[in-house]
């Protein structure tokens, strides 16, 4: 259940400006716990009405260079064009609370 498209260095602006609300997963491809996380982190974004998208951060370094990332998976936070945080984790548990305290 993977659910998650792909964006790029191209893309990815221009989807944070079009998109009120955005979850982004800042990956890369050797990351097994990346992998692993996905299909839960598409799953609760699904369940709690946001859109999420997912952009390799190895092959894409201009969004690497202007997101201070804490560690991989990380999932950012975007409100109307703008960065509002970033949670490092693999649990769903952890995830899910993320979501719902951005989006009150």
């Amino acid at each position: 259940m993977s659910g998650i498209t792909e964006v790029n260095d191209d893309t990815i602006f221009e989807l944070v400006e079009k998109e009120p609300t955005l979850l982004v997963d800042f990956y890369a491809s050797w990351c097994g716990a990346c992998r692993m996380s996905a299909p839960m982190f598409a799953k609760v974004a699904a369940e709690e009405g946001i859109m999420i998208v997912k952009i390799d951060v190895e092959k894409n370094p201009k969004i690497k260079e202007m997101i201070d990332l804490p560690g991989l998976p990380s999932i950012g936070f975007f409100k109307n064009g703008e960065p509002v945080d970033l949670v490092n984790t693999t649990k769903e548990e952890a995830f899910r609370e993320f979501v719902q305290k951005m989006k009150a």
